[in-house]
């Protein structure tokens, strides 16, 4: 199976090298991100499979576009190659949406295994944060839940088997999920109390 490369480097002629040694492996297509385009616009036409980074210069204003690609809604996964050790930058990669960062001041023979880390770390990472915010989704549905059967109980002078089964009841005559039938009893209630 082909990985597709984009390659976005400012200094063409270590873009040129690395992007040799990438070439040399027939399974690995390479794109060069031209002067004129953006990282985002390229990433959009092409869909690589993973971004490497300015290996050349890599300060806090070249992670501007990675922050933007990250924030884009075409987050793909991003290798950063630099030639000097920097914790600072590290961190601040990280956090623009980095997924490996690699300190080397020539373009290693074989980058494939450091591609393929990279783009199983993005995968385990977009895993767990699915897994979080499917787990955040669950919370918060539970509340409303809680929060509309703890007022309906105070309105109605019910306990809360009574009200569980009133919220379950009328979601299933609506065919709704019982959250959204707590959450617009909630939004009845807020205007209720609003007038």
């Amino acid at each position: 199976m082909t990985m597709k490369i984009l390659l976005a480097d400012e200094n063409s002629q270590r873009a040129g090298a690395l992007s040799e040694i990438l070439k040399a492996d027939p399974s690995l297509e390479v794109i060069r991100l031209e002067g004129y385009e953006s990282l985002i616009a390229a990433v959009k036409t092409h869909v690589p499979d993973i971004v490497l980074v300015d290996i050349c210069r890599a300060d806090r204003d070249g992670l501007d576009s990675v922050r933007a690609l990250s924030s884009s809604g075409l987050e793909r996964p991003i290798a950063l190659f630099v030639d000097e050790d920097d914790e600072t930058l590290m961190e601040d990669a990280f956090a623009a949406g980095v997924c490996s960062y690699n300190v080397m001041d020539t373009p290693p023979r074989n980058v494939k295994p450091l591609l393929r880390s990279a783009i199983a770390l993005y995968r385990r990472f977009q895993e767990t944060t699915a897994e979080l915010k499917a787990a955040r989704q669950v919370l918060s549905d539970r509340e409303t839940v809680d929060t509309a059967k703890k007022i309906f109980m105070r309105n109605e002078r019910c306990g809360e088997a009574e009200a569980y089964r009133w919220f379950r009841r009328r979601a299933m005559q609506q065919a709704r999920k019982m959250v959204d039938v707590a959450a617009d009893y909630l939004r009845v209630q807020t205007k209720d109390d609003a007038s």
